[in-house]
């Protein structure tokens, strides 16, 4: 695929502002140390260097890795992220934190990320969203259930937390363009949002 240009997306309550390394760098950074977003990103509550951050974060690439700041409309602060990752054959890969928990519970990853699946369905080429997730992360499973997302797998056992030990299961969802178009969150590019 070539080079993709984005602009800022919109929702309903939020701008989704694209970012560069170095802004996502920033709006990142305290999740390093957090270990609620680190435990749910990387299973592990460990707090991660910065050259681990910048090997293995979720940072964006130019051609294959997207970050959006998600800004809440008419204030100037990211609550949070949402990565996209192109990966496989016209297949997206999304992964989402918001570090500002007042706003935890609130329904901004299904808004956000529905947002985020119609521009990429629309305009990216992208026929396949998928999702991996620690299988004890419920609130993550029921946002891919509430937009529809079915669930295709299980792997059991697949790792081990560095810091307590414990096994952990992922669940597999994923999202077909053609499923997604007849879905109930489907907007067409000149709709407004």
């Amino acid at each position: 695929m070539s080079k993709l240009v984005i602009g800022p997306l919109e929702t309903e309550r939020f701008m989704l502002k694209p970012m560069g390394m170095l802004e996502t760098l920033r709006v990142t950074n305290r999740w390093r140390h957090d270990p609620d977003i680190l435990n749910g990103l990387m299973q592990t509550t460990k707090p991660r260097s910065m050259p681990h951050w910048l090997l293995r974060g979720p940072l964006p690439r130019t051609r294959n890795r997207f970050a959006f700041a998600i800004i809440p409309k008419g204030e100037a602060v990211p609550i949070g992220a949402h990565m996209v990752r192109l990966q496989g054959y016209r297949s997206a890969f999304g992964t989402v934190a918001l570090h500002d928990r007042d706003w935890w519970g609130k329904n901004v990853v299904v808004e956000v990320r529905a947002r985020l699946l119609n521009h990429f369905f629309a305009n990216c080429g992208i026929e396949r969203f998928y999702g991996v997730v620690d299988s004890r992360n419920v609130s993550s499973i029921f946002s891919y259930r509430r937009l529809g997302f079915d669930h295709v797998g299980t792997w059991h056992r697949q790792k081990q937390n560095p810091v307590t030990g414990d096994i952990i299961d992922f669940v597999n969802f994923e999202m077909f363009r053609d499923q997604w178009m007849r879905g109930p969150f489907w907007k067409a590019p000149d709709e407004p949002r």
